[in-house]
């Protein structure tokens, strides 16, 4: 069995004896991860910011503390090299805005990845799928609540 079996198996095995005595329990997605690094044949994500490109449809939402509900739709436009332009619509508590977002991204063999704004107010912790057609991600930042979806539409 492979470590990062091996650790997954640990992990659903303490998940599970936590359940059952009713107990808390903090998983650290890194755990899995760990074991890979850029020059593990197989790593799932080998081609690093190569891994996204093309443009994806994207959605999400949440809330920004002092603001309220936020909702937004657009299309993502990853450059394949770290780069990122992302028009959207976004609404805050109900007003409207139209945007075009700039941002840089970085992916890791592991298909974790972040992307921050190119004015360095938000920052964001994604997960890519190894062939790079869907991205998860989530803000990171001090009172936002915001997440949200992407998928390949166009390489």
């Amino acid at each position: 069995m492979r470590k990062s079996n091996v650790a997954l198996a640990v992990i659903s095995v303490v998940t599970l004896a936590a359940l059952a005595l009713d107990r808390q329990v903090t998983i650290i997605s890194h755990v899995q991860a760990e074991d890979l690094t850029a020059a593990d044949s197989e790593a799932p994500c080998p081609r690093g910011d190569a891994t996204l490109r093309g443009a994806y449809m994207s959605m999400g939402g949440g809330s920004v503390v002092g603001v309220g509900p936020v909702a937004f739709i657009g299309t993502v436009y990853f450059d394949g090299k770290g780069g990122i332009t992302n028009p959207y619509t976004v609404s805050f508590a109900g007003a409207i805005s139209r945007v075009v977002g700039k941002a840089t991204y970085s992916v890791k063999s592991d298909c974790t990845a972040t992307f921050t704004t190119v004015d360095g107010t938000q920052h964001f912790d994604m997960r890519v799928s190894p062939d790079g057609s869907k991205v998860q991600y989530i803000e990171t930042d001090a009172g936002t609540v915001i997440s949200g979806s992407a998928s390949r539409v166009k390489d």
